[in-house]
């Protein structure tokens, strides 16, 4: 089974949270909240003894830089339990903590694991009232919830998919904001001698398709997060195969189609699950977010 190693910490934390709930049942793990004075070390914990604090490199290719991070990262947090040892109790209150679980997407180097243990060791001898006299520290990763990653995968094939339909007040905000402007440069640019009210038209309807991509890619997430990766990770693919070949040598209106018929294909093989109309949603508006972020352009001096 692949695993994802790229995360922004919040789609880590959310995504971290669904496996140890899985694992733990969702009436066992508490989160802690970390926006008034942070999380104390802890970002959730379970009514058996586990504490877990999720961190997502940023890198993720270099082994030795994403090792130096993770061990920072340990022992940052481990000390915190030292240094909030009175709100953590409160927290706690009967929990007794046996584990401190370090939650990563990976986990390439055994160093990392020696000094969170290290580390672990070091802390219990502080004889904390709210660690168990076993108290270990430990570095997961997503290969130590292999169950919980499969749970996960049947749960996407059996829950509907709801998809929030954006309202027109909605699009019309949209219509207002700086993202309508880059389109509409995009899209004078790919049609140069369509009339203005055309022009408009067509950056309606790519508002619209990006609103409901977003919406989509958002259900996923929460409520299908296996598929959520899957489809996160094929978008990428396909958006770095734009930008390392192009969109193709056609008019602009051809090479959106294609762009189109390109991502629908690799949605319709990497999510089988998913049906043909969310794909078909989730392909145009992937087309709307490149035209605004830019990996689908259409130079000025085509049309010169």
């Amino acid at each position: 089974m692949g695993f994802r190693r790229a995360w922004d910490p919040d789609g880590w934390q959310t995504f971290a949270l669904q496996l140890v709930q899985r694992r733990h049942k969702p009436q066992n793990v508490q989160i802690v909240p970390d926006t008034v004075s942070g999380d104390a070390g802890i970002e959730f914990f379970s009514t058996d003894g586990c504490l877990y604090q999720c961190y997502a490199p940023e890198e993720v290719t270099d082994v030795g830089k994403a090792a130096s991070a993770m061990k920072s990262k340990g022992r940052r947090d481990l000390n915190k339990l030292v240094k909030f040892k009175d709100t953590i109790q409160r927290i706690l209150q009967t929990i007794q903590a046996e584990r401190w679980i370090l939650l990563c997407p990976f986990l390439d180097d055994k160093e990392v694991v020696a000094y969170v243990r290290e580390k672990g060791v070091e802390i219990r001898s502080h004889g904390l009232s709210f660690l168990a006299l076993n108290f270990e520290a430990l570095v997961q990763s997503q290969e130590d919830f292999i169950g919980e990653l499969e749970h996960l995968r049947l749960e996407s094939l059996g829950l509907p998919l709801r998809i929030e339909v954006p309202s027109d007040e909605v699009v019309a905000a949209r219509l207002k904001s700086e993202i309508s402007n880059r389109l509409t440069q995009k899209v004078s640019r790919a049609y140069p001698d369509a009339a203005q009210p055309i022009v408009e038209t067509r950056v309606s309807s790519h508002i619209r398709p990006h609103l409901i991509r977003e919406n989509a890619l958002g259900a996923l997430r929460i409520d299908h997060a296996i598929l959520w990766e899957r489809s996160v990770r094929c978008l990428d693919a396909e958006e770095r195969r734009l930008i390392a070949l192009g969109a193709g040598s056609g008019a602009p209106g051809e090479q959106l189609s294609e762009s189109v018929r390109r991502i629908e294909q690799s949605l319709r093989t990497d999510l089988p699950d998913l049906t043909q109309s969310t794909i078909i949603e989730i392909a145009t508006g992937t087309i709307s977010d490149w035209l605004i972020r830019c990996p689908l352009d259409f130079p000025e001096d085509e049309h010169e």
